[in-house]
């Protein structure tokens, strides 16, 4: 494990608190074991353990399984990823490993601590989606993780392309009001293939039956801004402005819902 001084170093380099970098730092040791299990990373967390190193930080590890596991296999998993993680990291995995199945897959509660002192303990929420709850569209890539510590973790996973990341993230703005798929859009918009991202955008909101309606997004203008801070302001040192992120992509998402 890393040394409590470096990780105050990187707080201050990357412009974000401590807990976050904690977080960082144990995620990409929990994507050694689960790098094994047939599931493939995506979301947020994608983006920057796979593509962007300077990228927004994210709280969740966000999966796609791809082939039917039932809860108990799951569970049997994740206990001894995080066994076998505190025993090769150091870092102080908690047993107490909160699990909830629902309609769309699992969600995984992994509690740790570095820094913390007494009964606090930073969580990392393991989110995955079942195979039949989602549509993989474009092929998927083989990256290793960016892991900007000097331990010089080697991982190697599964993950989704970033047009397919984008196309995702553009449909959750229909289904969701979350300041941090906003902010990725407008961040990734100039950095992928938007031809690809059309051909695929409409079919995966076809899949979800989700309804392109620019008028209802419109109208959710003041809940992104009232959550923007909030939400993004310990995942990244320089947040943009809400006003202009969000013209930016009611621009794009409106030549999207014309083709």
């Amino acid at each position: 494990m890393i040394t409590r001084r470096e990780i105050r170093e990187k707080a201050r380099e990357f412009g974000v608190p401590v807990s976050t970098i904690e977080r960082d730092y144990a995620q990409n040791w929990l994507l050694k074991p689960l790098s094994s299990v047939n599931m493939v990373l995506k979301g947020g967390t994608g983006i920057r353990k796979a593509y962007i190193g300077d990228y927004r930080f994210s709280d969740d590890l966000d999966f796609t399984l791809l082939e039917m596991v039932v809860k108990e296999e799951l569970e049997a998993v994740i206990e001894g990823s995080v066994k076998k993680v505190k025993e090769e990291s150091g870092i102080n995995f908690s047993e107490d490993i909160k699990f909830q199945e629902n309609d769309n897959g699992f969600e995984i509660d992994v509690y740790f601590q570095i820094m913390q002192g007494g009964g606090s303990r930073t969580k990392i929420k393991i989110d995955i989606a079942k195979s039949e709850n989602e549509e993989i569209l474009l092929p998927l890539n083989m990256k290793r993780i960016i892991h900007p510590y000097s331990d010089d973790l080697k991982v190697e996973v599964r993950v989704y392309s970033l047009e397919e990341i984008m196309a995702e993230k553009m449909r959750s703005l229909f289904q969701n009001t979350t300041p941090r798929d906003l902010y990725d859009v407008w961040c990734l918009y100039s950095k992928v293939d938007k031809r690809r991202i059309l051909h695929i955008f409409w079919e995966k909101c076809g899949f979800k039956d989700i309804k392109i309606n620019i008028k209802d997004f419109e109208n959710r203008k003041k809940d992104f801004k009232e959550a923007w801070e909030s939400s993004l302001r310990y995942q990244l040192r320089d947040l943009p402005e809400f006003k202009m992120v969000f013209s930016t992509v009611l621009k794009e998402v409106k030549k999207c819902a014309e083709r």
